[in-house]
C-alpha cells in the first residue's frame, strides 16, 4: 500500500509541476478558504503593457489542465476577446506548417512526419469507428472537430499536393486484416523514382479474430485524475479550433530530444502523463478507485489543491534540473519567439494572450519585462472548490489528513 501511495504522489506531483507556478513574490495561483468553509484554488492573470504603447497588451493567463467546467467556460470567454491566444500543449510531430522554401531532402522529412501523424489519427479513428477512414474526406469527418481542423492542416506533402489513400481490407474465416495507406509521390509528384522523387507512404494497420474485445484509447494520467477527481480536463473542455488561437509550442520530437540530454529518468515523465509507464498504471488503478467514491474524490480534489500552494512556496522546479530546462525554460523560449513574430505581423493587434501553464508565468513574466513591458494588474478565476465536509470527515479528521499529506508530499519533494 505504501508503494501504491508513493506511485500515486509521485503522478500527483508531476502534474502539480506542470500547473503550478515557481516561488514567486507575486503568484500565479493560490488557495483561499472562504467564510462558507469552501477552499478554493484561484488562477491568475495578469496584464502587461508597454509603458509608450507601441506593442499590444500581452496578457499571462494562467491555466490549470484540471478544473471545474465552469472554470473553462469562463477561460473560453475571456480568451476569444483577444485578438490572438497562444496556447501551450506539445504538438505531434508533423503538425507545423511545412517552410516552402526547404530543400528537397529537408521536404522528405517533413512528408514523413506528416504521413507518421496521418497514420495515427487513422488508427485512432479506427477504435471508435470500428473501422480505418475509407478517404480522406471520411477521416475529416471524425466525431471531434478539431480533428477536421488537423487533417485539413496536414493532407498536404510538402510539395503542397493531397497524399493519395488507399484503403484494403482482407477477410478469411476467423480474422479480418484491414489497413489505410498515405502516399507521397515525392519531389516529381510521379509514380516510383529515386531518392527525393521516391515514394514515400506510412500504412496504418489492424488485425483481428472473431471473438477479440473492442479497443479503448488508452487515457493519460491527466485524464485519469480528472475523473477521479470529478472535474474536468482542459483538451475535453476548451475550443481551440477558433481564428487567432495558435500552439505555440514543442513538437514531441523536439521535446524527447531536448529530455534525452538529461538521461532515461528525465524521459519518463512523458511516461508517467501519457499513462504509459508502470508507475502511471498502478497510479490509474488507484484513481479508478478514487473515482468510485465521492468522499475519497472530494478529499483527494482538496489534496491536489493543497499540493498546489505549496509547489507555489518550494523551490521544486530548481531541484528538477531537466523539468526547468526543457519543460519550463525550453517552451517559454518557443512561446516568445511566437509572440515576438505575432507582434511584428499583426501591429494592429492590441491584446494577446498566453494560455500556459502556471508553473510558466515566472519566465514568462521575465521575458516580457526584458521586452519593456511592465504589470498594469491582475484578475483571479475560481478552478476548483470544494467543501472540506464532502470529505466525510470532521474538522480534526481534515486537518490531520492535510498535514499528513503534505509531510509526504515534502519527502517526495526532497523539502
Amino acid at each position: 500500500m505504501r508503494t501504491t501511495m508513493h506511485m500515486l504522489l509521485r503522478s500527483f506531483i508531476a502534474v502539480a509541476i506542470l500547473c503550478a507556478s515557481a516561488a514567486a513574490s507575486e503568484p500565479y495561483s493560490r488557495v483561499v478558504e472562504k467564510e462558507s468553509g469552501d477552499i478554493v484554488l484561484e488562477m491568475c492573470t495578469r496584464t502587461f503593457v508597454h509603458p509608450w504603447g507601441e506593442n499590444p497588451s500581452v496578457h499571462l493567463v494562467s491555466a490549470i489542465h484540471i478544473a471545474d467546467q465552469p472554470y473553462y467556460a469562463s477561460m473560453q470567454a475571456q480568451l476569444n476577446a483577444y485578438d490572438t491566444v497562444l496556447f501551450d500543449g506539445v504538438k505531434p510531430a508533423g503538425l507545423d506548417p511545412i517552410d516552402p522554401d526547404l530543400d528537397d531532402e529537408a521536404k522528405v522529412e517533413a512528408t514523413q512526419d506528416r504521413l507518421k501523424l496521418l497514420t495515427d489519427i487513422a488508427q485512432r479513428y479506427r477504435i471508435t469507428h470500428g473501422e480505418f477512414p475509407q478517404n480522406m474526406e471520411s477521416l475529416r469527418k471524425a466525431d471531434d472537430p478539431r480533428i477536421a481542423a488537423i487533417v485539413d492542416s496536414i493532407k498536404h506533402d510538402a510539395w503542397g499536393r493531397v497524399f493519395a489513400t488507399e484503403h484494403a481490407v482482407n477477410i478469411t474465416d476467423d480474422q479480418k486484416r484491414s489497413q489505410v495507406t498515405f502516399t507521397s509521390y515525392g519531389a516529381d509528384q510521379q509514380r516510383g523514382g529515386e531518392g527525393v522523387n521516391a515514394d514515400i507512404s506510412e500504412t496504418a494497420k489492424h488485425e483481428f479474430n472473431d471473438g477479440d474485445k473492442p479497443e479503448k484509447t488508452p487515457e493519460g494520467i491527466q485524464t485519469q485524475l480528472a475523473n477521479a477527481l470529478r472535474v474536468s480536463f482542459q483538451l475535453d473542455e476548451m475550443d481551440t479550433t477558433n481564428p487567432g488561437w495558435i500552439n505555440a509550442d514543442m513538437d514531441i520530437n523536439q521535446l524527447q530530444h531536448a529530455l534525452s540530454e538529461y538521461g532515461d529518468d528525465s524521459l519518463a515523465i512523458l511516461d508517467m502523463l501519457e499513462g504509459e509507464s508502470f508507475s502511471a498504471k498502478i497510479a490509474g488503478f488507484v484513481l479508478g478507485f478514487v473515482a468510485r467514491s465521492p468522499q475519497l474524490s472530494s478529499m483527494m480534489k482538496l489534496v491536489m489543491m493543497d499540493m498546489l500552494a505549496l509547489v507555489e512556496t518550494t523551490n521544486i522546479m530548481e531541484q528538477q534540473e531537466a523539468m526547468q530546462a526543457v519543460i519550463v525554460d525550453g517552451r517559454n523560449d518557443v512561446v516568445i519567439e511566437y509572440l515576438k513574430d505575432t507582434i511584428a505581423k499583426h501591429p494592429n493587434y492590441a491584446d494577446i494572450a498566453i494560455f500556459y501553464g502556471a508553473g510558466h508565468m515566472p519566465g514568462l513574466e521575465e521575458a516580457l519585462v526584458e521586452m519593456g513591458y511592465e504589470p498594469a494588474g491582475d484578475t483571479w478565476a475560481q478552478a476548483m472548490t470544494v467543501n472540506p465536509k464532502d470529505t466525510g470527515l470532521n474538522e480534526g479528521q481534515v486537518k490531520m489528513m492535510r498535514n499528513m499529506i503534505k509531510s509526504s508530499l515534502e519527502q517526495q519533494m526532497g523539502r
